[in-house]
């Protein structure tokens, strides 16, 4: 009776563990490679994230109404604006795209990142 019940025990962890296609490993929630962009084709950003991460581009309410709702995209560490500045940003031009959730985006490029931020970094 032991061993039954032990061996389908592993056969329910070994399921749970796989990841679906041996080799290929899960993408980073926080990040768009090179290679993502690659396979999605050519698009502008906007589409891009719109179609990869969406969650990045969702709207969260602000804590007060003085503070924006929008994300805040960095190009190479430089502010540009909301989210609707990635629309005129090519990926082709493209090496990484990172987000930042409001912690995060605050402790790297300061206060008003309340729902976070996404780093554009281009190629070299």
């Amino acid at each position: 009776m032991r061993k039954p019940v032990l061996a389908l025990l592993a056969t329910l962890t070994l399921t749970a563990c796989g990841t679906g296609q041996p080799g290929s490993p899960r993408p980073n929630p926080d990040q768009i490679t090179r290679v993502e962009i690659d396979e999605a084709g050519p698009s502008n950003l906007y589409i891009l994230v719109q179609n990869l991460r969406p969650i990045w581009l969702r709207e969260r309410g602000a804590t007060s109404f003085t503070e924006e709702t929008d994300v805040v995209v960095y190009l190479d560490r430089t502010r540009v604006g909301g989210r609707e500045s990635l629309r005129s940003m090519h990926s082709s031009e493209v090496e990484t795209l990172q987000f930042f959730n409001a912690q995060r985006a605050t402790a790297r490029f300061g206060v008003g990142h309340v729902n976070g931020a996404i780093l554009v970094t281009t190629r070299r």
